[in-house]
Protein backbone atom coordinates (compact mmCIF):
# COMPACT_ATOMS: atom_id res chain seq x y z
CA UNK A 1 0.00 0.00 0.00
CA UNK A 2 1.41 3.62 -0.87
CA UNK A 3 2.47 5.67 1.70
CA UNK A 4 2.99 9.35 1.96
CA UNK A 5 6.69 9.63 1.21
CA UNK A 6 6.23 7.35 -1.80
CA UNK A 7 5.99 10.78 -4.35
CA UNK A 8 8.93 11.99 -2.30
CA UNK A 9 11.14 9.52 -3.16
CA UNK A 10 10.22 9.41 -6.99
CA UNK A 11 12.50 10.47 -9.38
CA UNK A 12 11.69 12.91 -11.88
CA UNK A 13 10.79 10.18 -14.91
CA UNK A 14 8.60 8.36 -12.21
CA UNK A 15 6.76 11.47 -11.63
CA UNK A 16 6.43 12.62 -15.19
CA UNK A 17 5.32 9.03 -15.96
CA UNK A 18 2.55 8.97 -13.13
CA UNK A 19 1.34 12.01 -14.32
CA UNK A 20 0.57 10.88 -17.92
CA UNK A 21 -1.74 7.84 -16.82
CA UNK A 22 -5.10 8.27 -16.95
CA UNK A 23 -6.74 8.68 -12.94
CA UNK A 24 -9.44 6.42 -12.20
CA UNK A 25 -12.14 6.97 -9.86
CA UNK A 26 -12.42 3.53 -8.19
CA UNK A 27 -16.11 5.46 -6.06
CA UNK A 28 -19.78 4.94 -7.37
CA UNK A 29 -20.06 8.70 -6.99
CA UNK A 30 -17.13 10.97 -8.53
CA UNK A 31 -15.89 14.43 -7.71
CA UNK A 32 -17.99 16.62 -9.96
CA UNK A 33 -20.88 18.08 -10.10
CA UNK A 34 -23.43 16.98 -12.26
CA UNK A 35 -23.53 20.54 -13.96
CA UNK A 36 -19.99 19.10 -15.05
CA UNK A 37 -21.06 15.93 -16.41
CA UNK A 38 -23.99 17.99 -18.30
CA UNK A 39 -21.10 20.35 -19.72
CA UNK A 40 -18.80 17.77 -20.79
CA UNK A 41 -21.38 14.93 -22.50
CA UNK A 42 -21.35 15.95 -26.21
CA UNK A 43 -17.76 16.13 -26.24
CA UNK A 44 -17.67 12.67 -24.62
CA UNK A 45 -20.25 11.40 -26.66
CA UNK A 46 -18.11 13.28 -30.25
CA UNK A 47 -14.77 11.50 -29.03
CA UNK A 48 -16.52 8.37 -28.46
CA UNK A 49 -18.81 8.27 -31.90
CA UNK A 50 -15.28 8.88 -34.05
CA UNK A 51 -13.64 6.20 -31.84
CA UNK A 52 -16.38 3.75 -32.62
CA UNK A 53 -16.83 4.91 -36.50
CA UNK A 54 -13.75 6.07 -37.50
CA UNK A 55 -13.34 7.77 -40.99
CA UNK A 56 -9.75 5.45 -42.19
CA UNK A 57 -8.43 2.30 -40.56
CA UNK A 58 -5.60 4.25 -39.40
CA UNK A 59 -8.18 6.80 -37.75
CA UNK A 60 -8.63 4.20 -34.93
CA UNK A 61 -5.29 4.99 -33.80
CA UNK A 62 -5.58 8.66 -33.30
CA UNK A 63 -9.15 8.59 -32.08
CA UNK A 64 -8.55 5.93 -29.28
CA UNK A 65 -5.69 8.24 -27.99
CA UNK A 66 -8.13 11.34 -27.52
CA UNK A 67 -10.94 9.33 -26.78
CA UNK A 68 -10.49 9.50 -22.71
CA UNK A 69 -8.05 13.35 -23.02
CA UNK A 70 -10.27 15.05 -20.60
CA UNK A 71 -9.02 18.48 -22.40
CA UNK A 72 -10.01 17.52 -25.79
CA UNK A 73 -14.10 16.19 -24.00
CA UNK A 74 -14.07 20.19 -23.13
CA UNK A 75 -13.01 21.62 -26.31
CA UNK A 76 -15.02 19.68 -28.03
CA UNK A 77 -18.43 20.57 -26.24
CA UNK A 78 -17.28 24.07 -26.08
CA UNK A 79 -17.67 23.67 -30.00
CA UNK A 80 -20.79 21.95 -29.45
CA UNK A 81 -22.60 24.57 -27.44
CA UNK A 82 -21.14 27.43 -30.24
CA UNK A 83 -22.63 25.29 -33.06
CA UNK A 84 -25.76 25.08 -31.25
CA UNK A 85 -26.13 28.87 -30.03
CA UNK A 86 -25.06 29.50 -33.51
CA UNK A 87 -27.81 27.64 -35.25
CA UNK A 88 -30.65 28.88 -32.94
CA UNK A 89 -29.36 32.91 -33.58
CA UNK A 90 -29.68 31.50 -37.29
CA UNK A 91 -32.80 30.06 -37.31
CA UNK A 92 -34.29 32.77 -34.95
CA UNK A 93 -33.23 35.12 -38.03
CA UNK A 94 -34.79 33.04 -40.64
CA UNK A 95 -37.89 32.86 -39.00
CA UNK A 96 -38.35 37.12 -39.33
Amino acid sequence: MPNRNAAKNKTPIDKLADAAMPKFDASDVSERGGWWWIFIMPGKVILWIEYMFPRRVGGVFGSARRRNVPLLQVVYSVGFYVAVVMFIIIAAANIR
